[in-house]
């Protein structure tokens, strides 16, 4: 990571209530989703006074954003090659109670010291902009001064505002990883940055719209499937101490199984949800203005967007 400080031909180093801004927004990434409207709120508030606050901002952002879902992508690919590994093994070499279990124990603190690191980066740059220091990402960082155009600028040059503004409507698609909150900080970029950029405005909208029916979906059609058959359940509970199984008729039967029918559904579409939020933000950021189906062409009359490329 590099934490060398600003050099004096691009800015001024930066001040007091800078330095408290960039701390605040990398910060905000120990709440693990919650954070995501401060680094986003700051970036619109500060993109045209502090290019440091700026950047540290856009840095924060992306690192909750897409950072968060770099790091449950590579926990979730660990899970599967541990599950293979083991499955393997255990068809050559069948293990016993303790060795899974040690196994799965060795498993949960690899995925705590991941979440740890996770955090404990949050806390190095949160530490080094405390110092004035313009702190970069590991791989992150660098990718987004390039992407940005930050570095090397002329001397009172701005960066390419297009791209941040990219990059920043871009971390609100691949917030999608977080149910609900996922939408606060495209809501933030909405409300501050809608009316001066049209691209803003468009993106931010149609993300916000998307997550909000998208999660109160995932969740209704994960909870409903749940009531459905949770009467059978308790019958069957019942009818196991010997009691009467009152809740075990043909009713509550045809109730699970369409419960059943529900979930089963739900779990083989609800990727497909996160899946289209990471390809839109990845669109974006390509140069392309991605729409949602159907909410993507609402919000694009309304915004009236500049359509020179449509995915």
């Amino acid at each position: 990571m590099d934490t060398k400080a600003l050099p004096q031909s691009v800015s001024t180093l930066p001040t007091g209530n800078e330095r408290i801004l960039a701390v605040l927004a990398h910060l905000a990434a120990l709440a693990h989703g919650l954070g995501l409207p401060l680094p986003a709120l700051l970036w619109a508030e500060q993109r045209k006074d502090s290019r440091y606050v700026a950047f540290q901002t856009l840095q924060a952002y992306g690192y909750q954003s897409l950072g968060y879902t770099v790091w449950i992508l590579f926990s979730l690919g660990l899970a599967m090659l541990a599950l293979f590994a083991l499955m393997l093994v255990n068809a050559f070499a069948p293990l016993g109670e303790d060795a899974l279990s040690i196994v799965f124990f060795f498993f949960g603190v690899v995925v705590f010291i991941l979440f740890g690191l996770y955090n404990l980066l949050a806390i190095v740059a949160a530490g080094a902009c405390a110092f004035g220091r313009d702190f970069r990402y590991p791989f992150l960082g660098g990718w987004l001064a390039k992407y940005i155009a930050d570095t090397p600028v002329p001397v009172g040059a701005s960066p390419d505002q297009t791209n941040e503004e990219r990059f920043a409507v871009a971390m609100g698609h691949f917030a999608v990883i977080f149910p609900f909150y996922g939408l606060l900080g495209p809501l933030g970029l909405w409300l501050t940055e809608g009316k001066r950029s049209v691209f803003i405005r468009a993106q931010s909208s149609q993300t916000v719209i998307y997550q909000a029916f998208g999660s109160v979906l995932y969740t209704v059609s994960h909870l409903l499937p749940v009531l459905l058959i949770f009467p059978v359940f308790i019958g069957l509970f019942s009818f196991g101490l010997g009691q009467e199984a009152e809740f075990f008729n043909p009713f509550t039967v045809g109730l699970a199984f369409l419960g059943m029918c529900m979930l089963s559904i739900a779990v083989l579409l609800g990727p497909l949800y996160h899946i289209l939020g990471q390809w839109a933000g990845l669109q974006v950021l390509l140069g392309r203005d991605f729409r949602y189906p159907l909410v993507g062409r609402l919000t694009a009359r309304w915004a009236k967007p500049d359509l020179s490329k449509v995915v």
